[in-house]
């Protein structure tokens, strides 16, 4: 009767823990499928927004409607599978006017940019570092190109 009442409790044992690792291992998978979206996203938003800055500082103002179209689905795409937190700041950079041409708009796009790296999963960057100069100086304080042509 013990020799049985153990293989019943065992039996019952491995279904519980098939059962719980195929649960564990469903939630990992669409956690991880979720994390691909929302770095796809991520990425191709700011491609986007990079095409239409440059665009924008090169002087043309008439933007093509595929760049829209991709803008457009990278930031539906962000709204629905990233935080709140990003989300928000999404919002508040469009809601300042989404070109990077004035300083409150540089603002919201860098904090956008560390929202979008911290529900990455990756360590939140102190203060000192500047990311606007990192992400908004378009040449290096370096660049020489400039002293070659006034040179020659």
């Amino acid at each position: 009767m013990t020799i049985t009442m153990a293989a019943i409790f065992s039996l019952i044992a491995g279904l519980i823990g098939a059962v719980f690792g195929h649960v564990l291992s469903e939630k990992k998978s669409r956690n991880d499928e979720l994390a691909k979206m929302r770095l796809d996203a991520y990425s191709d938003f700011l491609k986007a927004i990079s095409f239409l800055v440059s665009a924008r500082r090169s002087g043309r103002i008439q933007d093509e409607i595929s760049e829209l179209g991709a803008l457009n689905d990278a930031k539906s795409r962000i709204c629905v599978c990233a935080d709140a937190g990003v989300v928000e700041a999404l919002e508040g950079f469009w809601l300042q006017g989404g070109t990077l041409e004035k300083e409150q708009e540089i603002l919201a796009y860098t904090r956008l940019c560390r929202m979008m790296r911290q529900s990455l999963g990756k360590d939140d960057l102190s203060l000192e570092i500047r990311l606007s100069d990192i992400l908004f100086r378009l040449e290096p304080s370096t660049f020489s190109y400039r002293r070659k042509v006034d040179e020659g």
